[in-house]
C-alpha cells in the first residue's frame, strides 16, 4: 500500500506543471464557453431571426465549442487526437449519409425560417395543401386545412415547391 501511495505521489510530482496547466485551460475554457455563449444571444437578440432558428445555432455553436475544448484539453494531457479528430470526420460522413433526409428538411426549415416565405396565421398552399400556417418549425411546419385537418409537411418539401401565400396580397 506504502509503495502504491509512493508511486502515486511521484506521478503528481513528476507531472504537476501539466496537471496546473490542465486546470488553468479547463477553468479558462469553461469561462470562455460561457461568454462565447452570452455574445451570440446577445447577437440574437438585435437580429431579427425566428426563434427556433436561433435556440438551434445557439446549440449548434455551444457543442462545437465543447468538441473544439476537449480536443485542446486532451491533446495538452499527452493524448494523441489525431485518431479522435479523424474519427470525428469519419463518424460526420456515415451520420451525414444516414440522416441526409433529415439533414435537407433541417437546411430547409434555416432557409424557410430566414426568408420567410409564410408566417405563422397566414394563409397559404404549399405541395397542394391550402390552409393557414399553425406552427413552422426547424424540420417542418403545419397547416391546419379549411376543412380542419391537421397537416405535417416537412421542410424540404415546402422548399422545393411553390410557396402560394394569399395573405401578402393587398387588396384595393
Amino acid at each position: 500500500m506504502i509503495e502504491i501511495l509512493a508511486n502515486i505521489q511521484n506521478y503528481f510530482f513528476g507531472h504537476y506543471t501539466q496537471w496546473l496547466f490542465f486546470i488553468i485551460i479547463f477553468i479558462g475554457g469553461f469561462v470562455a464557453i460561457h461568454i462565447i455563449s452570452k455574445y451570440v444571444t446577445h447577437f440574437f437578440d438585435k437580429v431579427d431571426l425566428d426563434r427556433t432558428l436561433e435556440v438551434f445555432i445557439e446549440k449548434i455553436v455551444k457543442i462545437f465549442l465543447w468538441v473544439i475544448f476537449i480536443i485542446i484539453v486532451l491533446s495538452n494531457l499527452g493524448f494523441n487526437v489525431t485518431g479522435f479528430v479523424a474519427g470525428l470526420g469519419a463518424m460526420g460522413i456515415i451520420i451525414g449519409f444516414a440522416t441526409k433526409d433529415v439533414l435537407s428538411n433541417l437546411t430547409a426549415g434555416i432557409f424557410l425560417l430566414i426568408n420567410k416565405p409564410m408566417k405563422i396565421g397566414e394563409s397559404v398552399e404549399v405541395v397542394s395543401i391550402k390552409g393557414t400556417v399553425k406552427e413552422m418549425g426547424i424540420s417542418s411546419c403545419i397547416v391546419i386545412t379549411d376543412d380542419q385537418v391537421f397537416v405535417t409537411i416537412p421542410n424540404s418539401k415546402i422548399w422545393g415547391n411553390p410557396i402560394k401565400n394569399f395573405s401578402r396580397i393587398k387588396k384595393k
